[in-house]
């Protein structure tokens, strides 16, 4: 049965914040944990995706990006009020209990740092059983409570999707954005286009003056002629 697609506005993300108040969720870090919400949310409304039953999260921590979407979660962490996930089932152990291409999208938003050492294939695995997957990681982590846990790189993704590029890559500090579609995989390499921390090479400011200098010289004695 087809469930209407409703996507979560920033009033909905900041009452239920509000409600679920401490560990994960805490109001001084909203602003930070709604960018990259927000920016899921928008890419969504692109995606010609109208059933929240087609949509598969994980992790949530209780805060859904399509509303009534399915969920799978951890059972020995990560509680929240009210976790009754579709799925009660540890990532980490592969084959997921999920048929394949079942889901047109799957969500996971700052989880796979999680799923060390299994990384690889759970990333495998979210390609197997959505058409189209995002998930936002961070490319470094340090915590000392999850002490195994592990960033994700752009080229750690490449290696494990055997060469495939995602479709879209926007870094941020809370996690970068990564977004594929299984039906049409790029071979774009798009990290670079996109990365804020490339450093340019500056010009020698002699040579471009020289450089100049003999361009006017040259249109000078063109006019001569």
């Amino acid at each position: 049965m087809m469930s209407e697609l409703k996507l979560l506005t920033f009033n909905e993300f900041f009452e239920k914040v509000k409600q679920l108040e401490g560990g994960h969720w805490t109001l001084d870090s909203i602003q930070q944990r709604w960018i990259y919400h927000y920016r899921v949310v928008e890419l969504i409304k692109s995606l010609n995706i109208n059933d929240a039953s087609k949509v598969l999260e994980m992790g949530t921590m209780g805060v859904q990006c399509v509303i009534n979407s399915h969920t799978i979660d951890y059972a020995e962490r990560w509680d929240f009020p009210g976790k009754k996930p579709n799925y009660l089932h540890d990532a980490r152990k592969t084959p997921w209990p999920i048929e394949s291409k079942k889901y047109d999208l799957f969500i996971a938003l700052r989880v796979y740092q999680h799923l060390t050492p299994s990384q690889k294939e759970c990333v495998q695995e979210a390609m197997r059983i959505a058409k189209k997957v995002i998930i936002i990681t961070p490319d470094t982590y340090d915590n000392e409570v999850t002490p195994n846990s592990k960033g994700i790189t752009y080229s750690d993704f490449v290696h494990y999707l055997n060469g495939i590029h995602p479709n879209l890559y926007i870094p941020s500090g809370w996690g970068d954005l990564y977004y594929w579609d299984t039906e049409q995989p790029s071979m774009i390499n798009i990290e670079q286009v996109v990365n804020p921390n490339v450093s340019f090479p500056t010009a020698n400011k002699t040579a471009t003056k020289i450089s100049f200098t003999n361009r006017v010289i040259r249109k000078i004695k063109s006019l001569l002629k």
